[in-house]
């Protein structure tokens, strides 16, 4: 490419970004036609380059949208979505964060809600990946802990902990992701939604379904309320002289599970 009218090349580096970011035109007066191509082919290589790597990141972020729609009708969407939500961030990591948001709301995507909250079950999937890293307590700390301080102890989960509502089949469906030929993937709606958990207690991101009590429970925790906010939280669901116990036997299993990264407790006055 060679410039051929006065301007910096900052002004340049700008009007180059726009053309490939916003397919804005104004940059090819300042490039010339070869013996091989004009200068609208040469410009659509960057601008084609830069598309197709962006499919490309959002193909490995959502294998499970893939294996729904086909490679085809997958590639169909991701050119739709890129157009309306070009990349902002320097790292390409970011580029799929509205995706879900993308699909539950964009014409004709939002006829396949299933496909949207795959889309939002993959990528918590990748921020628990992602997530920073923090060792779990251990039980014996908690175990550790004094009677009288469990009156206003609070629990912090794993930076990578994340919470979903799903009303489709979706974790289930995205295991089988790879049995099936890309496009045939079918994600079954549910008779109610389910919770689920994502966590990420060390290298690989975990997930498993939630029994209602213990997603109120859990939701109530990740505000910061302390541990008799959390036996309110479940009487709901059980008699109020259950809910310490059952509260108890929550919070541990969490302990081993690896979800909890932090608690904390203040003494009580005298």
């Amino acid at each position: 490419m060679t410039r051929t009218n006065a301007g910096s090349l900052a002004d340049l580096q700008r009007a180059f970004q726009d053309y490939v970011l916003q397919s804005s035109d104004g940059f090819t007066g300042s490039v010339r036609d070869t013996s091989k191509a004009d200068r609208t082919t040469l410009l659509d290589v960057y601008r084609d380059g830069y598309s197709l790597r962006l499919i490309e990141v959002l193909t490995s972020d959502y294998p499970g949208v893939l294996a729904m729609a086909g490679p085809a009708d997958f590639n169909h969407m991701a050119r739709a979505y890129i157009a309306a939500h070009p990349s902002r961030h320097p790292n390409a990591r970011w580029v799929g964060k509205q995706l879900a948001d993308f699909l539950a709301a964009t014409s004709p995507y939002d006829k396949s809600p299933a496909a949207a909250e795959m889309a939002r079950f993959e990528w918590a999937l990748g921020e628990a990946f992602d997530s920073t890293d923090k060792k779990p307590v251990a039980a014996e700390a908690v175990m550790s802990v004094p009677p009288e301080a469990w009156e206003t102890i609070s629990f912090a989960a794993l930076p990578s902990l994340r919470r979903l509502n799903l009303a489709f089949d979706v974790p289930p469906s995205w295991q089988r992701r790879e049995e099936v030929e890309p496009g045939e993937l079918e994600v079954a709606a549910l008779a109610e939604p389910i919770a689920w958990v994502i966590w990420r207690p060390e290298l690989v991101a975990n997930f498993r379904s939630l029994e209602p009590d213990e997603a109120a429970m859990l939701d109530t925790m990740i505000e910061g309320q302390p541990f008799p906010a959390l036996c309110e939280a479940l009487l709901a669901y059980v008699e109020e002289d259950q809910a310490p116990a059952r509260a108890a036997g929550l919070l541990r299993a969490w302990v081993e599970e690896g979800m909890i990264g932090s608690f904390s407790h203040r003494s009580l006055p005298a």
